[in-house]
């Protein structure tokens, strides 16, 4: 006679889009890679998926052109304003509803894709978080990349570089690497930066400001110079921009007026092209009212070619700054290059890695250019000593999320998110649903 020990037998690993339930997770994980109707399946929801966001395109222009006819209605007089303007909030409602959906459905198709190529690869899930200690700071990150709608994803990240300081002290290191004109070159940054900074690093006699900034500034000179070598002998036009933060423990003593103390921290930010770091700070009493707040404070400009500094720079060499779509640096002519003639070439930051037309255009018979390069790759650097009591996070993201999310929304919406990874996925589905597809 069986003995019923009271324990369920009902399985709890289910796949969802297929409605199969299995007794074990390692069932699950096979059924999922290796299982033609799962596959199709998931095909099904991601065309309904993609249909899903037309329809959402279309009604949100629909809702943007009702928007601008109620518009048009108040200035128009002789209406009900209260009534018109009450229609007005209710449209603007509607229309966020709309674009949050939008950002949700673009969210499932990344992860799907990113599923996919995993089971193509036979590769695991790209780690979205990281976790390190340095001095007594204990460091947590979260990342989020989006395809969109190109057809090549040409951003990439760095979430765990690891240095060692000349005395044996942990440094750790953050990057986004925003690719333009193929993914080359970013993917040499991701590479080689790490060991360029490490080797540079090795080089000082002890961590400083200054030390740390030179390997920062000789190591992008030498990932740099290293690409252009290879984008000479492939004649390839690949480009990226970065944005790097390094913290690093307080080795100096301290000043003896300073209240800081050995293992104290501090945060290094070297950015080249148009990706940004933005800091959250507690806001001091008087200008929260006394409530506790929270305030965006920039850690780098943006390397634009119409910043006055950079526009003087680029004129000096013989390049042109001019607004097509955004501003631009251009050759003042026109250059040949793989074989053919191009009659007008430019960029939309003044400083990136690689580039190799805009560095080296007397190369490819432009003619009225100094040597030199026109845009540059070393790196603006800042340095902040860093209070746990007053700082509590730093975002860095490519120009696509801050073209359309400003430095104040990106650190609310931030914020109020429980994890970092969470915080990540957040900004870029607001920033999707401001109609970001970079």
């Amino acid at each position: 006679m069986g003995v019923d020990s009271g324990r369920s037998t009902v399985a709890r690993h289910v796949c969802y889009p297929c409605k199969r339930k299995f007794p074990t997770a390692a069932m699950l994980r096979r059924h999922e890679r290796q299982s033609d109707s799962h596959r199709k399946q998931l095909e099904k929801r991601e065309d309904r998926m993609r249909k899903r966001k037309r329809e959402l395109v279309l009604a949100c222009r629909h809702l943007r052109q009702l928007i601008l006819a109620n518009e048009e209605e108040q200035q128009g007089g002789a209406v009900n304003i209260e009534l018109v303007q009450s229609q007005r909030i209710l449209l603007e409602m509607q229309l966020q509803q709309l674009l949050g959906e939008y950002g949700q459905a673009q969210e499932y198709l990344e992860v799907s894709r990113e599923i996919r190529e995993a089971r193509q690869n036979g590769t695991g899930r790209t780690p979205r978080t990281h976790e390190v200690r340095v001095g007594k700071l204990a460091l947590s990150a979260g990342v989020a990349w989006w395809q969109s709608n190109k057809d090549v994803q040409e951003d990439r990240f760095m979430l765990d570089i690891q240095l060692e300081s000349p005395e044996g002290h942990t440094i750790a290191g953050f990057a986004v690497l925003d690719g333009h004109s193929g993914s080359l070159c970013v993917d040499h940054l991701v590479e080689n930066l790490q060991g360029h900074l490490q080797k540079c690093l090795r080089s000082k006699s002890s961590l400083t400001d200054e030390s740390l900034s030179a390997a920062v500034q000789e190591a992008c000179e030498r990932t740099d110079k290293e690409f252009l070598q290879k984008a000479r002998q492939m004649e390839v036009l690949d480009g990226s921009t970065m944005i790097l933060a390094l913290v690093y423990p307080q080795v100096e003593p301290p000043a003896p007026d300073s209240s800081r103390t050995p293992g104290c921290c501090k945060l290094l930010v070297a950015c080249v092209g148009d990706s940004r770091a933005v800091m959250c700070q507690a806001a001091s009493a008087t200008e929260s009212g006394g409530a506790t707040a929270l305030e965006a404070v920039p850690l780098s400009e943006d390397h634009k070619p119409n910043r006055l500094d950079e526009q003087k720079r680029i004129e000096a060499k013989g390049g042109l700054v001019d607004f097509e779509g955004v501003w631009r640096v251009f050759l003042p002519g026109s250059a040949r290059f793989g074989g053919q003639m191009i009659a007008r070439w430019g960029l939309a930051v003044s400083r990136s890695f690689g580039d190799l037309l805009l560095k080296e255009a007397e190369r490819f018979d432009c003619i009225g250019v100094a040597p030199g390069g026109l845009i540059t790759a070393e790196p603006e650097i800042r340095i902040v000593e860093l209070e746990p009591s007053l700082h509590r996070f730093v975002v860095l993201a490519s120009d696509g999320v801050w073209d359309v999310i400003g430095s104040q929304d990106a650190v609310s919406i931030c914020a109020a998110q429980a994890t970092p990874e969470l915080a990540a996925q957040t900004l870029l589905r607001r920033t999707y649903a401001a109609n970001s597809d970079d």
